[in-house]
Protein backbone atom coordinates (compact mmCIF):
# COMPACT_ATOMS: atom_id res chain seq x y z
CA UNK A 1 0.00 0.00 0.00
CA UNK A 2 1.22 3.01 -1.19
CA UNK A 3 0.98 6.74 0.49
CA UNK A 4 0.98 5.37 4.10
CA UNK A 5 1.90 7.55 7.00
CA UNK A 6 5.80 6.60 6.41
CA UNK A 7 5.61 8.54 3.02
CA UNK A 8 3.67 11.09 4.16
CA UNK A 9 6.22 11.78 6.78
CA UNK A 10 9.29 12.43 4.29
CA UNK A 11 11.14 15.44 4.64
CA UNK A 12 10.41 18.19 2.65
CA UNK A 13 13.88 18.07 1.22
CA UNK A 14 13.81 15.01 -0.34
CA UNK A 15 15.25 13.06 2.57
CA UNK A 16 13.93 9.63 4.03
CA UNK A 17 12.72 10.04 7.47
CA UNK A 18 14.46 7.83 10.07
CA UNK A 19 13.14 3.83 9.62
CA UNK A 20 11.23 2.90 12.24
CA UNK A 21 10.11 -0.74 13.11
CA UNK A 22 8.17 -2.63 14.98
CA UNK A 23 8.55 -5.47 18.05
CA UNK A 24 12.07 -5.43 19.06
CA UNK A 25 13.88 -3.80 16.39
CA UNK A 26 15.93 -0.73 17.45
CA UNK A 27 14.00 2.94 16.32
CA UNK A 28 16.52 5.04 14.44
CA UNK A 29 16.53 8.50 15.45
CA UNK A 30 18.41 11.89 14.36
CA UNK A 31 21.40 13.02 15.82
CA UNK A 32 22.07 16.20 17.35
CA UNK A 33 25.70 17.58 16.62
CA UNK A 34 27.19 19.80 18.37
CA UNK A 35 30.29 21.43 19.54
CA UNK A 36 31.87 22.74 22.79
CA UNK A 37 30.96 21.81 26.22
CA UNK A 38 27.93 22.25 28.55
CA UNK A 39 28.89 25.70 29.27
CA UNK A 40 28.63 26.56 25.36
CA UNK A 41 25.39 24.85 24.82
CA UNK A 42 24.25 26.95 27.69
CA UNK A 43 25.61 29.89 25.93
CA UNK A 44 27.19 31.24 29.23
CA UNK A 45 30.70 32.07 27.61
CA UNK A 46 31.36 35.63 27.03
CA UNK A 47 32.45 37.24 23.73
CA UNK A 48 35.75 37.94 24.89
CA UNK A 49 36.09 34.41 25.51
CA UNK A 50 35.90 34.29 29.79
CA UNK A 51 34.06 32.09 31.70
CA UNK A 52 31.45 33.79 32.77
CA UNK A 53 31.94 33.62 36.28
CA UNK A 54 32.39 36.66 38.38
CA UNK A 55 36.67 37.43 38.95
CA UNK A 56 38.15 37.40 42.68
CA UNK A 57 38.68 41.60 41.96
CA UNK A 58 34.61 41.50 41.13
CA UNK A 59 34.07 39.04 44.39
CA UNK A 60 36.24 41.72 46.37
CA UNK A 61 33.68 44.57 44.70
CA UNK A 62 30.67 42.82 45.87
CA UNK A 63 31.47 42.50 49.15
CA UNK A 64 32.51 45.52 49.53
CA UNK A 65 29.47 47.06 48.37
CA UNK A 66 27.61 44.85 50.44
CA UNK A 67 29.67 46.15 53.17
CA UNK A 68 28.97 49.43 52.56
CA UNK A 69 25.26 48.95 52.39
CA UNK A 70 25.66 47.28 55.98
CA UNK A 71 27.16 50.38 57.19
CA UNK A 72 24.40 52.38 55.47
CA UNK A 73 21.66 50.74 56.77
CA UNK A 74 23.05 50.67 60.36
CA UNK A 75 23.44 54.34 60.46
CA UNK A 76 20.17 54.98 59.02
CA UNK A 77 18.72 53.07 62.23
CA UNK A 78 20.61 54.87 64.16
CA UNK A 79 18.77 58.12 62.95
CA UNK A 80 15.77 56.96 62.96
CA UNK A 81 16.36 56.22 66.89
CA UNK A 82 17.08 52.65 67.02
CA UNK A 83 19.97 50.92 68.78
CA UNK A 84 21.90 48.27 69.73
CA UNK A 85 20.74 47.89 73.57
CA UNK A 86 17.79 48.21 74.93
CA UNK A 87 15.59 51.90 74.29
CA UNK A 88 17.03 55.46 75.33
CA UNK A 89 14.66 58.76 75.69
CA UNK A 90 15.64 62.41 75.20
CA UNK A 91 13.83 65.85 75.00
CA UNK A 92 14.37 66.65 71.39
CA UNK A 93 13.30 70.56 71.20
CA UNK A 94 11.05 72.72 73.00
CA UNK A 95 8.89 75.09 71.10
CA UNK A 96 5.75 77.83 72.85
CA UNK A 97 2.12 77.54 70.95
CA UNK A 98 1.21 80.94 71.50
CA UNK A 99 -2.55 79.76 69.98
CA UNK A 100 -2.96 77.80 72.83
CA UNK A 101 -0.80 79.19 75.58
CA UNK A 102 1.06 76.18 76.09
CA UNK A 103 5.12 74.33 76.10
CA UNK A 104 5.52 72.17 73.61
CA UNK A 105 7.91 69.43 74.22
CA UNK A 106 9.48 67.62 71.76
CA UNK A 107 10.32 64.01 72.37
CA UNK A 108 12.50 61.44 70.95
CA UNK A 109 12.35 58.07 71.53
CA UNK A 110 15.24 55.49 70.48
CA UNK A 111 14.65 51.46 70.07
CA UNK A 112 16.50 48.50 69.24
CA UNK A 113 16.82 47.86 65.82
CA UNK A 114 14.26 45.24 65.53
CA UNK A 115 12.18 46.98 68.63
CA UNK A 116 9.07 48.25 68.71
CA UNK A 117 7.87 51.86 70.11
CA UNK A 118 7.47 50.98 73.67
CA UNK A 119 3.82 51.20 75.00
CA UNK A 120 4.76 52.83 78.80
CA UNK A 121 3.38 55.98 79.51
CA UNK A 122 5.72 58.82 79.18
CA UNK A 123 6.39 60.97 82.58
CA UNK A 124 6.95 64.77 81.52
CA UNK A 125 8.29 66.68 85.02
CA UNK A 126 8.87 70.60 84.85
CA UNK A 127 11.58 72.39 87.36
CA UNK A 128 11.85 75.48 88.43
CA UNK A 129 14.88 75.96 89.50
CA UNK A 130 15.65 73.08 91.94
CA UNK A 131 11.45 72.59 92.86
CA UNK A 132 9.83 70.27 90.53
CA UNK A 133 6.52 72.27 89.76
CA UNK A 134 4.58 69.85 87.36
CA UNK A 135 4.68 66.28 86.25
CA UNK A 136 2.40 64.68 83.63
CA UNK A 137 1.96 61.31 82.42
CA UNK A 138 1.01 60.62 78.67
CA UNK A 139 0.66 58.08 76.16
CA UNK A 140 4.00 57.87 73.58
CA UNK A 141 2.54 59.10 70.25
CA UNK A 142 5.81 57.93 67.64
CA UNK A 143 9.39 57.80 68.32
CA UNK A 144 9.60 61.70 67.61
CA UNK A 145 6.51 63.47 68.72
CA UNK A 146 5.09 66.99 70.47
CA UNK A 147 3.34 66.76 73.37
CA UNK A 148 2.11 69.67 74.98
CA UNK A 149 1.84 71.30 78.14
CA UNK A 150 -0.33 74.41 78.79
CA UNK A 151 1.22 77.31 81.26
CA UNK A 152 -1.55 77.41 83.04
CA UNK A 153 0.05 74.29 84.94
CA UNK A 154 3.16 75.28 85.70
CA UNK A 155 4.25 78.74 85.47
CA UNK A 156 6.28 80.18 88.15
CA UNK A 157 7.30 83.79 86.93
CA UNK A 158 10.25 85.07 84.33
CA UNK A 159 13.37 83.44 84.20
CA UNK A 160 15.70 85.51 83.24
CA UNK A 161 17.64 87.52 86.07
CA UNK A 162 14.73 85.99 88.54
CA UNK A 163 17.32 84.87 91.44
CA UNK A 164 18.97 86.23 94.16
CA UNK A 165 22.14 87.33 92.85
CA UNK A 166 20.02 88.57 89.84
CA UNK A 167 21.37 85.32 87.87
CA UNK A 168 18.37 83.06 85.75
CA UNK A 169 16.09 80.67 87.26
CA UNK A 170 15.74 78.25 84.31
CA UNK A 171 12.97 75.80 83.68
CA UNK A 172 14.15 72.14 82.86
CA UNK A 173 12.28 69.34 81.74
CA UNK A 174 12.91 65.87 82.37
CA UNK A 175 11.35 62.74 80.89
CA UNK A 176 10.91 59.40 81.87
CA UNK A 177 9.48 55.82 80.37
CA UNK A 178 10.20 52.54 82.10
CA UNK A 179 13.21 52.12 83.25
CA UNK A 180 14.54 55.12 80.59
CA UNK A 181 15.58 58.96 82.04
CA UNK A 182 16.58 61.68 79.52
CA UNK A 183 19.02 64.24 80.67
CA UNK A 184 17.48 67.18 82.03
CA UNK A 185 17.29 69.64 79.29
CA UNK A 186 17.13 73.58 80.00
CA UNK A 187 14.61 75.60 78.46
CA UNK A 188 16.12 78.92 76.92
CA UNK A 189 15.45 81.78 79.52
CA UNK A 190 14.00 84.62 77.04
CA UNK A 191 11.52 81.79 76.07
CA UNK A 192 9.98 81.66 79.18
CA UNK A 193 9.43 84.79 80.32
CA UNK A 194 6.27 85.80 80.14
CA UNK A 195 5.63 88.43 82.76
CA UNK A 196 5.89 92.40 81.95
CA UNK A 197 7.42 93.90 85.10
CA UNK A 198 7.88 97.54 83.50
CA UNK A 199 6.81 99.93 81.33
CA UNK A 200 7.70 102.91 79.07
CA UNK A 201 6.53 105.63 76.24
CA UNK A 202 7.81 107.88 74.26
CA UNK A 203 6.57 110.59 72.12
CA UNK A 204 8.46 112.17 69.32
CA UNK A 205 7.33 115.65 66.89
CA UNK A 206 6.57 115.03 63.59
CA UNK A 207 7.44 118.15 61.80
CA UNK A 208 7.09 119.34 57.73
CA UNK A 209 8.26 122.88 56.14
CA UNK A 210 5.93 124.99 55.20
CA UNK A 211 6.68 126.21 51.46
CA UNK A 212 3.75 128.90 51.78
CA UNK A 213 5.75 132.00 51.71
CA UNK A 214 5.67 135.35 51.07
CA UNK A 215 8.42 136.95 49.15
CA UNK A 216 8.84 140.92 48.88
CA UNK A 217 12.36 142.56 48.50
CA UNK A 218 14.52 141.50 50.70
CA UNK A 219 12.46 139.38 53.14
CA UNK A 220 11.19 135.76 53.22
CA UNK A 221 8.04 135.72 55.09
CA UNK A 222 6.88 132.65 55.35
CA UNK A 223 3.76 130.96 57.45
CA UNK A 224 4.39 129.68 60.70
CA UNK A 225 8.05 130.33 60.74
CA UNK A 226 8.25 127.84 57.63
CA UNK A 227 7.48 124.93 59.78
CA UNK A 228 4.72 123.05 60.57
CA UNK A 229 4.42 120.58 63.77
CA UNK A 230 2.10 118.44 62.53
CA UNK A 231 1.45 115.73 65.72
CA UNK A 232 3.87 113.07 67.41
CA UNK A 233 4.95 109.83 67.38
CA UNK A 234 3.65 107.37 69.98
CA UNK A 235 5.68 104.58 71.51
CA UNK A 236 5.01 102.45 74.93
CA UNK A 237 7.44 100.27 75.90
CA UNK A 238 6.71 96.76 77.43
CA UNK A 239 9.15 94.21 78.79
CA UNK A 240 11.14 92.92 81.90
CA UNK A 241 13.82 95.17 83.51
CA UNK A 242 17.19 93.98 82.16
CA UNK A 243 19.11 92.54 85.15
CA UNK A 244 22.60 93.63 84.06
CA UNK A 245 21.85 97.19 82.33
CA UNK A 246 18.71 98.27 85.23
CA UNK A 247 21.24 99.74 87.26
CA UNK A 248 22.40 102.19 84.62
CA UNK A 249 19.77 102.77 82.44
CA UNK A 250 16.10 102.28 81.60
CA UNK A 251 17.14 98.93 79.09
CA UNK A 252 13.74 96.55 78.90
CA UNK A 253 13.86 93.08 77.43
CA UNK A 254 11.55 91.68 75.15
CA UNK A 255 8.62 89.42 76.59
CA UNK A 256 6.30 87.84 74.41
CA UNK A 257 3.21 87.31 76.09
CA UNK A 258 -0.50 87.88 76.30
CA UNK A 259 -1.42 91.18 78.16
CA UNK A 260 -3.42 94.14 76.72
CA UNK A 261 -1.75 98.15 77.09
CA UNK A 262 -3.99 100.99 77.89
CA UNK A 263 -1.92 104.29 77.24
CA UNK A 264 -2.99 108.10 77.58
CA UNK A 265 -1.53 111.17 77.06
CA UNK A 266 -1.68 114.05 79.46
CA UNK A 267 -0.89 117.90 79.52
CA UNK A 268 0.05 119.77 82.63
CA UNK A 269 -1.99 116.94 84.49
CA UNK A 270 -5.05 116.35 82.57
CA UNK A 271 -5.51 113.45 80.21
CA UNK A 272 -6.15 114.59 76.88
CA UNK A 273 -5.88 111.68 74.61
CA UNK A 274 -6.67 108.01 75.37
CA UNK A 275 -5.25 105.29 72.98
CA UNK A 276 -7.09 102.25 71.95
CA UNK A 277 -7.25 99.28 73.89
CA UNK A 278 -4.58 96.96 72.69
CA UNK A 279 -4.67 93.35 73.08
CA UNK A 280 -1.37 91.70 72.56
CA UNK A 281 -0.76 87.90 71.89
CA UNK A 282 2.55 86.57 71.87
CA UNK A 283 4.02 89.79 69.89
CA UNK A 284 1.49 90.56 67.36
CA UNK A 285 -0.20 93.60 68.72
CA UNK A 286 -4.07 94.75 67.73
CA UNK A 287 -6.44 97.54 67.98
CA UNK A 288 -9.76 98.45 66.90
CA UNK A 289 -8.45 100.54 64.05
CA UNK A 290 -5.08 98.50 63.38
CA UNK A 291 -1.93 96.76 64.32
CA UNK A 292 1.44 96.23 64.95
CA UNK A 293 4.28 94.18 66.49
CA UNK A 294 6.17 93.96 69.90
CA UNK A 295 9.67 94.50 68.96
CA UNK A 296 12.63 94.71 71.11
CA UNK A 297 9.85 95.74 74.06
CA UNK A 298 8.34 98.67 72.21
CA UNK A 299 5.75 98.89 69.98
CA UNK A 300 4.30 102.03 67.83
CA UNK A 301 0.70 103.21 68.34
CA UNK A 302 0.18 104.57 64.66
CA UNK A 303 -2.41 107.23 64.73
CA UNK A 304 -4.56 108.55 62.17
CA UNK A 305 -1.95 110.59 60.59
CA UNK A 306 0.66 109.74 58.06
CA UNK A 307 3.64 111.60 56.13
CA UNK A 308 6.10 109.93 53.65
CA UNK A 309 10.08 111.09 55.30
CA UNK A 310 12.90 111.56 53.38
CA UNK A 311 14.30 108.22 53.12
CA UNK A 312 10.51 107.38 51.28
CA UNK A 313 9.57 105.34 54.70
CA UNK A 314 5.86 106.23 55.61
CA UNK A 315 5.41 108.04 59.47
CA UNK A 316 2.63 107.37 61.51
CA UNK A 317 1.41 109.87 64.24
CA UNK A 318 -1.17 110.91 66.33
CA UNK A 319 -2.58 114.17 65.03
CA UNK A 320 -1.78 117.50 66.58
CA UNK A 321 -5.44 118.44 66.91
CA UNK A 322 -6.05 115.09 68.54
CA UNK A 323 -4.20 116.20 71.87
CA UNK A 324 -2.70 119.36 71.76
CA UNK A 325 -3.65 121.46 74.19
CA UNK A 326 -1.09 124.38 74.00
CA UNK A 327 2.54 124.59 74.68
CA UNK A 328 3.81 122.65 77.59
CA UNK A 329 4.89 118.95 79.22
CA UNK A 330 2.86 115.95 78.18
CA UNK A 331 3.29 112.43 80.02
CA UNK A 332 2.02 109.13 79.04
CA UNK A 333 0.45 106.85 81.54
CA UNK A 334 0.42 103.02 80.71
CA UNK A 335 -1.47 99.72 82.17
CA UNK A 336 -0.18 96.64 80.91
CA UNK A 337 -3.17 93.83 82.60
CA UNK A 338 -1.66 90.37 81.73
CA UNK A 339 -4.13 87.32 81.01
CA UNK A 340 -3.96 84.57 83.66
CA UNK A 341 -1.48 82.69 84.54
CA UNK A 342 1.53 85.10 83.19
CA UNK A 343 0.78 87.85 86.02
CA UNK A 344 -1.24 90.70 87.57
CA UNK A 345 -1.94 94.69 86.66
CA UNK A 346 1.39 96.52 86.21
CA UNK A 347 0.85 100.04 85.60
CA UNK A 348 3.45 103.33 85.53
CA UNK A 349 4.27 106.62 83.80
CA UNK A 350 6.98 106.96 81.14
CA UNK A 351 10.37 107.66 82.25
CA UNK A 352 10.12 111.23 81.45
CA UNK A 353 7.90 114.34 80.02
CA UNK A 354 7.92 116.39 76.90
CA UNK A 355 7.91 119.67 76.70
CA UNK A 356 6.18 120.80 73.37
CA UNK A 357 7.02 124.56 72.00
CA UNK A 358 4.95 124.33 68.83
CA UNK A 359 3.04 127.51 68.98
CA UNK A 360 5.73 129.10 70.31
CA UNK A 361 8.37 128.12 67.30
CA UNK A 362 5.63 129.12 64.91
CA UNK A 363 4.97 132.73 66.20
CA UNK A 364 8.03 133.50 67.75
CA UNK A 365 9.94 136.89 66.51
CA UNK A 366 13.09 135.84 63.96
CA UNK A 367 13.34 139.73 62.71
CA UNK A 368 17.22 140.96 63.17
CA UNK A 369 16.33 142.97 66.00
CA UNK A 370 14.52 140.23 68.14
CA UNK A 371 15.87 136.48 66.82
CA UNK A 372 13.94 134.30 69.07
CA UNK A 373 15.45 130.93 69.01
CA UNK A 374 13.74 127.74 67.65
CA UNK A 375 13.00 125.44 70.73
CA UNK A 376 13.44 121.86 70.70
CA UNK A 377 11.63 118.99 72.36
CA UNK A 378 12.59 118.93 76.25
CA UNK A 379 12.79 116.66 78.78
CA UNK A 380 10.40 117.69 81.83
Amino acid sequence: MSGGLLEKAQNVDGKEPAAVTSGKESIKEPILESSGGLLERAGVSDDDGSSGFPTSSQKKGIAGGIVALLILFIAYQAVMGFSFGGTSISVASLEVDEDSDSLRVQVFIGTSMIGILPSDMLTIDISYGTETVHSVSVDPKAKLAWYDIPFADFYQGNSRGMAADSSDIDYTITVTQGSSTSVDYVAASAMMDRTINNVDGELMGVTEPNTNCDQTGESNNCENNGLNHLGTQFRVGAGAIDPVESNSSDVMLHVDSDYTISASISFEGTVVFTFPSVSVDGSTATWSNGGGLVEGAWLDLKGDGAKVDAFGTTVNYIPRGDFYDGDGCYTIDITVTHDSPFGEEISGAASQGYKFSWEYNENRDTSESANEEYRPTEAC
